[in-house]
């Protein structure tokens, strides 16, 4: 009976023993296991805590983005508002010099001064003396009175002009100042966006690195919000420099089906018409805002001075002209917004210019 217990016992404590070996060798899986997630979740959460972080930074090119943005899309520069105080003050001016001709011219016709004079002696009583001297004083006081009035005004209106236009040179949003803060607010979002890339894909997974996602997502959804935005409110710019003008009309007919007012959009957007032509933070020059190098293969002599200059209007207008017609502007649509992206390649650059080109082919050529 022992032979018989222990050939029935032996089996079990076989299997005991190999399941005691088994249950001490899954033990160290499980702990491992148990460290993984562990781990995953403060990598996750590690990660959550620096986007956390970087959040005000990215918020803040955010805003600033969004304010560049919004100043090139109103298309109204402290420019125009110079121009329009330079124009009233030649006109009062103007008005002041007539006035005086006026007034010499009848008091000549009138026999001068001494007609005047011997109008009050000509007087037939004292009191018909007294009311015309009167009535000479208040001629002599009215003519002195609004010349100086006029004179000041008119002063004063050309020096709030001239202070303006300083002021427009360097207040004049322009595509680069708004592609600088693009660019800024692109490379904090990137930052973001590299703590959750190097995350493990457990960890990726987990609630901390997927609400830090999110919240990357919601930036970048806000970014191309704002692009939007402006666009839809873009107007342009209601004063169109006659010089400007007639470059953009005869450049525009080098190109076949090109618009005027695709070439009056990107001078808008790129300087202002002329009002901001400094050179860019990545080295754009120009009214036109031409890197050199690419000035340098499609640059065109548009006065037929014999000189080929990225600041001349003429040369960097025509060059934009030949530079968008070589890309497919004027083709149709589609190869016309690729033209323009070609031009900057940044969505809200296309979307803007595009918007823009529309309202002044509205108002005609002229």
């Amino acid at each position: 009976m022992g032979a018989d217990v222990e050939r029935v016992t032996r089996p079990r404590r076989l299997a005991v023993l190999v399941a005691g070996v088994l249950l001490l060798a899954a033990l160290p899986a499980a702990a491992a296991r148990a460290d993984s997630v562990d781990d995953a979740r403060a990598e996750a959460q590690a990660a959550a805590a620096r986007v956390e972080a970087l959040r005000p930074r990215v918020e803040k090119a955010l805003a600033a983005y969004d304010r560049a943005l919004t100043g090139l899309a109103s298309g109204v520069s402290r420019s125009i508002s110079a121009e329009q105080a330079a124009d009233e003050a030649a006109r009062l001016a103007a008005a002041d010099r007539r006035s005086a001709n006026t007034r010499l011219r009848g008091l000549y016709m009138s026999g001068g001064s001494s007609a005047l004079i011997a109008s009050v002696f000509g007087a037939s009583t004292a009191t018909d003396a007294f009311r015309r001297v009167a009535y000479v004083q208040r001629l002599v006081h009215t003519g002195a009175t609004g010349a100086a009035a006029s004179a000041e005004t008119s002063a004063g209106l050309a020096a709030r002009a001239d202070a303006l236009q300083v002021a427009a040179e360097a207040s004049t949003t322009t595509a680069a100042d708004v592609q600088r803060r693009y660019q800024e607010l692109t490379a904090a979002l990137a930052a973001a966006g590299a703590e959750l890339t190097r995350l493990s894909d457990r960890a990726r997974s987990l609630a901390e690195a997927q609400a830090a996602a999110a919240q990357i997502a919601a930036l970048n959804a806000a970014v191309a919000a704002s692009g939007e935005a402006r666009v839809a409110t873009a107007r342009a710019s209601d004063v169109l420099p006659a010089d400007y003008r007639h470059l953009y009309v005869t450049a525009a007919r080098t190109c076949r089906g090109m618009s005027w007012a695709l070439l009056a959009a990107i001078g808008q957007v790129e300087s202002g018409h002329g009002a901001n032509t400094s050179s860019s933070y990545a080295g754009a020059q120009g009214p036109m805002q031409f890197m050199p190098s690419t000035f340098a293969s499609y640059g065109i002599d548009g006065d037929g001075d014999g000189d080929i200059d990225i600041h001349d209007p003429a040369d960097a207008v025509f060059s934009a002209a030949h530079y968008l017609c070589a890309n497919g502007a004027g083709r149709n649509a589609e190869s016309t917004a690729r033209a323009v992206w070609h031009y900057n390649h940044a969505d809200w650059y296309v979307a803007l210019v595009l918007k823009l080109a529309g309202q002044y082919a509205d108002r005609g050529a002229g």
